[in-house]
């Protein structure tokens, strides 16, 4: 690792005082970082039942912030688990899974205000870390759904795969500015901002965030924080919780900003704290805070969102009802928009079509795609599974052919080798896989089985490299 900069030394100093700065660096700069994860409940029914990474995380493992959450003893190669291609965990920074502790007074919101979804926002989502631990926390908020937006294109498409790899069908995902929530005054429950920071707490696993840091670069963050906190704070309701959090130590970027968020908009600070390296269940590092917008007694606003400036929507094309799908469990509507079947939450699906019509924002996915129409022969219309159905909580376990094959099998499949199921029926076949014998098997592929060889329906820009 780079030599750590003066001033950040220095900085870090004058807040914590020599002693605790000292252990403080020596964790950053001596102690290997840690390796945590956070099981999928849409997957897996109980974190302690499932041995994780052929058994590197059982029952010995250390909890974590989150009750889904494990740290683990060693680092595995992750790319060669397909349990992790096939969502059943996130690998997560330890710190960051304190999010889940405002779960308690987000069920108390949806008791005392039944009436409506209840709706979150998770502004700078990419990779996806929090809006899966969020959509597992929904889990148990009736008529929920999330937005999931990242502002840069790439990112939001590595979003939409780690989306699509948990499994949840209440979320949409976008692709916009800040400033473009704005118009949507009043709609979200609770809004979480992991701001983008100058990644203190990086330090220990990327040294080049290092030599990337300078103090210009602080304040320079903190402003672009502020930003972004005013421009979306219009989309919060009244009485609703803001999360503000980074993975930075500073106070510029943290306690100041909270002290400002408290000042300029009258919100009231109901916990903030820093997470440091070497503390129990810590991780990295990690500033996290919770704040109510003042106006408690206000109801929140539903309906259509107005159009935001600067966006569009998220097409012109339809939702036509279907209603029902063999391979779609019950509970779930299954809508056809141009050629694709969508599956949604019954109880949410017209809040989020409304939603992706409505609002104008860039939405690139929403609900879980579940198939495809095409046209066959004599007029004959095709309905084709696609690969994100297997992916889905709404997929109906049975519906369709499942064969559990080995490791060896299962990494051949994720990396588009040939593959021969001589025991396997004829026509498309979902594949699970499961590290021991006591241990339920999860979905990671889908294929059609043509008896001699067999068309893999995993796309091409998740499959794993070949080495």
């Amino acid at each position: 690792m780079p030599m750590l900069p003066e001033a950040f030394v220095k900085q870090l100093t004058l807040s914590l005082g020599h002693r605790r700065a000292g252990e403080v660096i020596s964790y950053i700069t001596d102690v290997s970082p840690t390796v945590s994860v956070r099981v999928n409940p849409f997957k897996v029914s109980d974190p302690e039942t499932l041995p994780l990474l052929s058994g590197v995380c059982g029952k010995a493992a250390a909890s974590t912030f989150s009750h889904w959450g494990r740290f683990l003893p060693e680092r595995p190669e992750f790319s060669l688990d397909p349990l992790f291609h096939a969502g059943a965990y996130y690998v997560q920074e330890a710190s960051s899974m304190y999010l889940e502790s405002i779960l308690p007074m987000m069920r108390k919101m949806r008791e005392d205000c039944p009436e409506g979804p209840f709706t979150v926002l998770d502004l700078c989502a990419a990779p996806g870390g929090k809006t899966t631990h969020l959509l597992s926390m929904l889990r148990e908020i009736p008529d929920s759904f999330l937005v999931s937006n990242e502002v840069i294109r790439t990112r939001a498409a590595v979003l939409c795969e780690n989306v699509s790899k948990w499994g949840a069908a209440n979320v949409v995902v976008t692709n916009n500015d800040p400033a473009d929530f704005s118009a949507l005054p009043g709609y979200f429950d609770v809004v979480v901002v992991d701001a983008p920071c100058s990644g203190e707490g990086m330090f220990r696993k990327d040294p080049e965030a290092v030599t990337q840091w300078s103090e210009d670069n602080v304040r320079l963050c903190a402003a672009r924080q502020r930003r972004i906190l005013s421009d979306v704070l219009p989309a919060l309701r009244p009485g609703g919780l803001l999360v503000y959090s980074t993975c930075t130590f500073n106070h510029f970027e943290d306690e100041d900003n909270v002290a400002w968020l408290a000042s300029e908009y009258s919100f009231e600070v109901l916990e903030h704290k820093h997470f440091y390296p070497g503390e129990d269940m810590a991780g990295e590092g990690f500033f996290f805070s919770l704040l109510r917008k003042d106006g408690g007694g206000a109801a929140p606003v539903y309906g259509n969102p107005s159009k935001s400036r600067g966006g569009r929507s998220g097409g012109s094309a339809a939702y036509r009802l279907l209603g029902s799908l063999d391979w779609v469990r019950d509970g779930f509507t299954v809508f056809r928009k141009g050629s694709m079947l969508k599956a949604f939450p019954g109880q949410v699906a017209e809040a989020m079509q409304a939603f992706e019509h409505s609002s104008g924002l860039r939405v690139m996915m929403s609900g879980s795609a579940v198939a495809e129409v095409k046209d066959g022969s004599k007029g004959r219309l095709l309905i084709l599974p696609q690969y994100s159905l297997i992916q889905s909580e709404a997929y109906r376990r049975g519906s369709l052919p499942e064969i559990e094959v080995p490791l060896e099998t299962a990494l051949a499949c994720l990396r588009r080798d040939p593959v021969v199921l001589h025991d396997a029926p004829v026509g498309y076949v979902v594949l699970t896989y499961s590290p021991s014998i006591s241990t339920p098997a999860v979905p990671f592929g889908l294929v059609k089985n043509l008896g001699p060889r067999c068309n893999n329906l995993l796309p091409s820009s998740i499959a794993l490299r070949k080495r």
